[in-house]
């Protein structure tokens, strides 16, 4: 690739060899497939179509067709505008990456109580976005001009930068599982533990996810990076409902401890639709999703009942 070139200008069918094309094409068809899955798990699970959980999730697993589409548009000779194609990907980009975070950070309110910290993360989030999305769009589109020496070699520096940076900033969200930890030393039973070792290791496929596109973008392997990395994410995605469930799990077992049981001892009692409410729109605007099963509004009641014995001890 010559100084003048960023990798972006190389995603020409031109300059993939037949395995490589092979291989995004296949990458593509799998977050497609992943994408359309993910939108109708979410449209099904929640039963409220409100609040930052909700509509971070939704948005973010509708970009994945976009996304994907954009770059074929771009790497196959479609006599489509390369314009379009990058304005498709930019799009995308943003909702995936940026809402992959505020999934995170909306996530993090069912098990943090600290506002000034959540706050922090939310301004974190925004200013990451501004610094890196905003160059990369400028250095992107300047890639595409015919004089695009200077753009495309900022291109190249900035996608790193970006990478990283994302990377991080999704490392620095999940403190929730930190968070869970103090939550277990309330009740340190051999279930709890369980469902903990659970979230750590899902957070290990996510960490290995992560280290996967940084590694195959420093290899060299531009081509394979772009398309690899919506597939990434919509595994992420998949493995946020696995998440949701073992916090669920953790909170109804919680609460079998503290509510009393109803007469035919199945389990606890579900609150009211009108405590719900109250609970659910409790703290820095968030209001929580509620599932079709209704467990959702257990489960956060039974985290802010946590909280409040945290205060009281």
């Amino acid at each position: 690739m010559s100084p003048a070139e960023s990798p972006v200008t190389q995603l020409t069918s031109q300059e993939l060899d037949q395995t490589q094309k092979y291989v995004i094409a296949s990458f593509a068809a799998i977050v497609w497939y992943n994408s359309i899955e993910l939108i109708a798990l979410c449209l099904t699970t929640f039963k409220r179509y409100t609040g930052w959980y909700f509509w971070s999730l939704f948005i973010a697993s509708c970009s994945l067709i976009p996304h994907g589409l954009g770059f074929i548009f771009f790497i196959y000779p479609l006599g489509i505008s390369a314009y379009v194609s990058v304005t498709l990907i930019i799009i995308s980009w943003v909702c995936m990456v940026t809402g992959h975070s505020l999934i995170l950070w909306s996530r993090l309110h069912l098990v943090v109580q600290a506002r000034k910290l959540l706050r922090f993360l939310l301004v974190m989030i925004l200013v990451d976005a501004v610094a890196f999305h905003v160059p990369t769009t400028v250095l992107l589109y300047g890639a595409l001009h015919p004089n695009r020496a200077r753009f495309a070699n900022g291109y190249k520096v900035m996608e790193h930068i970006q990478l990283i940076g994302f990377a991080v900033q999704e490392c620095v969200i999940s403190i929730y599982i930190w968070e869970t930890s103090k939550l277990l030393r309330l009740r340190p039973d051999r279930l709890h533990y369980t469902i903990l070792t659970q979230l750590l290791g899902i957070n290990i496929i996510i960490l290995i996810l992560d280290v996967a596109v940084v590694g195959i973008e420093y290899a060299g392997l531009y081509a394979l990076q772009v398309m690899f990395k919506p597939v990434a994410y919509s595994i992420k995605f998949k493995l946020e409902y696995a998440i949701l469930g073992k916090l669920i799990q953790i909170a109804r077992v919680s609460m079998s401890s503290e509510e009393p049981l109803s007469s035919n001892s199945q389990g606890p009692d579900i609150p009211s639709s009108s405590q719900i409410s109250s609970h659910a729109n409790t703290g820095l605007g968030h209001d929580f999703p509620v599932l079709r099963s209704c467990t959702f509004c257990a489960f956060c009641t039974g985290f802010r009942r946590h909280a409040r014995h945290r205060s009281r001890v």
